[in-house]
């Protein structure tokens, strides 16, 4: 489902929503609990408290292809919470 400020995937219902950004980076917000999972700073954080354009209360900065690997797991944690 394409919205303007953001691209979401979805099962059942979204389960990952790729943000627009200017910089050489990809942000997608994951339904998946932060505190599943070990944060690591400038990869993942807790958005819970923070305002952000799509679904998700995990944030994941995606900068190279090492990264979507590394972030495999996380989109399967999401994919089977939606």
């Amino acid at each position: 489902m394409e919205r303007k400020q953001y691209l979401a995937y979805r099962r059942l219902e979204n389960f990952a929503c790729v943000g627009r950004t200017q910089q050489r980076e990809v942000v997608v917000y994951l339904k998946a609990d932060p505190d599943a999972v070990d944060l690591v700073p400038g990869f993942t954080r807790d958005v819970r408290e923070i305002g952000h354009h799509g679904t998700g209360a995990l944030e994941v900065r995606l900068r190279s292809e090492a990264d979507l690997e590394r972030a495999g797991d996380l989109f399967r944690l999401s994919y089977e919470a939606a």
